[in-house]
């Protein structure tokens, strides 16, 4: 019989024969045996069923986004679905939808500016971004040099991107094209279109938490 070392394979998941091997959310390696599942679908089944469902097929699209937008965290994509199915999903089952205001797409020390803002110009397809210059808090770190990510998700495709360092801290405003990176229907609307901002610092080391934008058409 051969021996297999899992410490020499790295991090595996999948079936091995009668186990299954997966990582866990604090990124250690578990290796159970596989026991098939009861299904009973129960009404308390079908709801949770329908609510994960949900929440990962709605923040799929973010999935890289917030892989950069939280930096050197394990496993920030399924954290991010974790909280979104504690804190995000409203309605009754069957007729669940998602708050996109409770998702953090960034997450870090740098602090975020002040009265931010966002615009859309729907024949154009163009965002101008407004914030307060000034970093105001002593306690806080935050320069004029840092940079402006701005998230956009299209809900009615899916899709969403990132247009990374779109401007200085400094200069209040930012304008974008989103015509340049996504992909819009001819039956789009500005209510499906949802936005982040968030800093990072200009070597890339350091970011904000995120912060949601109402958007509001031109």
């Amino acid at each position: 019989m051969g021996i297999v070392d899992l410490k020499k394979l790295g991090l595996i998941s999948g079936k091995i024969g009668p186990y299954v091997a997966y990582v866990s959310k604090d990124g250690k390696q578990i290796l159970r045996k596989h026991v098939i599942p009861k299904d009973p679908k129960t009404p308390k089944q079908l709801a949770y069923r329908m609510r994960f469902g949900m929440v990962n097929k709605s923040l799929s699209p973010l999935n890289k986004v917030i892989k950069k937008g939280f930096l050197n965290k394990d496993n920030a994509y399924r954290k991010a679905v974790s909280k979104a199915l504690n804190n995000a999903v409203i309605g009754e089952y069957p007729e669940y939808k998602l708050d996109y205001s409770k998702i953090q797409v960034a997450e870090g020390k740098l602090q975020l500016p002040t009265f931010v803002s966002v615009n859309v110009d729907s024949n154009t397809k163009l965002a101008t971004v407004n914030w307060n210059p000034e970093p105001i808090f002593d306690n806080y770190p935050g320069r004029e040099d840092d940079r402006v990510n701005i998230v956009c998700l299209n809900e009615s495709t899916p899709e969403a991107v990132c247009f990374h360092n779109s401007a200085k801290r400094s200069k209040g405003t930012a304008t974008i094209d989103l015509n340049s990176k996504m992909v819009f229907s001819k039956l789009w609307s500005i209510k499906d279109l949802h936005f982040w901002f968030y800093l990072s610092t200009y070597d890339i080391t350091q970011n904000s938490d995120s912060l949601y934008i109402k958007c509001s058409e031109k």
